[in-house]
């Protein structure tokens, strides 16, 4: 069984909590997990930045002027407001792409697969949550699963 549980959003002036849903001893976890090493060289590109150390490095080697501005953006609610199908639907174009993947099976079965891997406790054991204006998985099921923050990566990259 999964174990739902909640962080404090100590940054917020108002009194609020994140739920974390942890999937870690959940039959499907291994899967997710796998699904994660392998998929993982598909949520960056050359604007991606995975290592603190080196893109400091490269500002510092920039030569930053005074008036120039460095500018970070921060999405809000993302986890919650990625369309899950539409995300599938791009890992799994970028996944079969030239053969990428490497696996004898078909592009509908990886979206099964991967749709499975990220939805399936939820809809099984607890409840299935849906996107108000379409109807569409969002991303909430995944907090906690290892293909969360890939699944943010690969729509914010798109």
């Amino acid at each position: 069984m999964a174990h739902l549980y909640g962080l404090p959003k100590t940054h917020k002036e108002q009194l609020s909590v994140r739920p974390i849903l942890s999937a870690t001893s959940t039959y499907n976890y291994a899967l997710a997990k796998w699904l994660e090493e392998k998929l993982k060289p598909l949520s960056y590109n050359k604007y991606s930045i995975l290592d603190v150390f080196k893109f400091a490095e490269e500002i510092r080697a920039k030569g930053i002027n005074e008036d120039d501005i460095l500018v970070s953006y921060d999405v809000t609610s993302l986890f919650t407001n990625v369309p899950l199908d539409e995300t599938i639907g791009i890992l799994v174009q970028k996944a079969f792409k030239n053969n990428w993947f490497n696996l004898n099976i078909t592009l509908t079965s990886a979206d099964k697969i991967l749709e499975f891997s990220l939805t399936s406790l939820l809809k099984i054991n607890f409840y299935s949550l849906k996107e108000r204006s379409t109807s569409s998985l969002t991303a909430l099921p995944c907090m906690g699963s290892p293909l969360g923050p890939l699944m943010a990566n690969v729509f914010m990259l798109h």
